[in-house]
């Protein structure tokens, strides 16, 4: 598979560029609207570089992958599906939940694949986990407790990086900056999505948040979510305790793969490096060739949006929102 790459921040250039290249694919054209940077990159890796995403889209990449600020992902998204190439859409999917089903719509219309980057479905750990939940190993799920949290992994201070403080460019803190990913990997794991949300978060009434607190309401069970900037030392783990025994993957969440699984107390696998992305990749080439796999759907990135939505309505009003 061939992919176009827009946007070159830090995750595009750091995490998914060299994943498809491990994952034996080529990067044939690269838009950025920081033209030395852009040019560079493409240089790298044999690419063409574009100042004009029109013009991108029209080249004979295959799929795009979109690593670009929150909130250019739904009209550049748009584009690229219009344009009929695949997408593989960086989290999150998008600020609204109607540019959400838009996109969703519009892939369906055009018979397109539309992605998006939820990179912890590709850790071992979380998915030995959802093969335990569907298999009934340890019983019927009771409660669900997920953590991200940490200092981010670049300030913001900087002209490239000021979006991750506007309002109306990012749409959250840490809840879109690590949040999102234990929401997934939540009902990934339980394979199935909440009736309602009810969150809580500090700062009080602001949009860009330091730690928010999810809960996922389902009508057998409470599942939450927590993501911070301000813990020095997060667990940065996923529980799952069911009827029959309880299942932890202990210190997985982040951008490697890490830390350990563990069933009823006992470790019974460890992590110590590798890359998720690479897994995604290949997942996303093998969704673009009709295949079913594991990836995040747009459908599912559809949803984590309507969850972000309705926690941050939950934290203003103090009272859950029913999706």
């Amino acid at each position: 598979m061939d992919f176009g790459i827009i946007g070159l921040g830090n995750h595009s250039t750091n995490r998914i560029i060299p994943a498809i290249r491990a994952a034996g694919f080529s990067i044939g054209s690269i838009y950025s609207s920081d033209a030395a940077r852009g040019k560079e990159v493409a240089r790298e890796n044999g690419s063409e570089y574009y100042s004009d995403l029109e013009k991108m889209l029209s080249s004979r990449v295959e799929a795009v992958y979109i690593g670009s600020p929150n909130f250019l992902h739904y009209p550049q998204a748009k584009l690229a599906l219009e344009a009929g190439k695949n997408v593989l859409l960086e989290k999150q999917m998008t600020l609204s939940i109607a540019e959400a089903a838009d996109l969703v719509s519009l892939s369906r219309k055009n018979g397109l694949k539309l992605a998006v980057g939820f990179h912890m479905r590709f850790h071992p750990a979380v998915e030995r986990i959802r093969d335990s939940v569907q298999a009934g190993v340890i019983g019927k799920p009771i409660a669900v407790s997920g953590m991200w949290g940490g200092p981010p992994s670049s300030s913001h201070d900087s002209e490239k990086h000021k979006w991750w403080t506007e309002d109306e460019k990012v749409g959250g803190g840490s809840i879109m900056g690590t949040g999102v990913h234990v929401i997934d990997s939540i009902m990934y794991a339980l394979g199935r999505k909440p009736e309602a949300v009810s969150s809580v978060k500090f700062p009080q009434g602001v949009v860009i948040e330091e730690t928010q607190q999810v809960s996922l309401v389902y009508p057998d069970m409470i599942a939450t979510a927590i993501s911070s900037r301000s813990i020095p030392s997060p667990d940065n783990s996923l529980y799952i305790f069911g009827s029959q025994g309880t299942i932890v993957g202990r210190g997985i969440f982040g951008v490697t793969i890490k830390g350990s699984l563990e069933r009823n107390g006992k470790v019974v696998d460890s992590y110590n490096g590798g890359s998720p992305y690479e897994g995604e990749i290949r997942s996303f080439a093998s969704l673009a060739r009709g295949e079913k796999t594991n990836i995040a759907l747009g459908e599912d990135g559809e949803a984590v949006v309507r969850i972000v939505n309705a926690a941050n309505k939950s934290a203003d009003t103090g009272r859950a929102v029913s999706l």
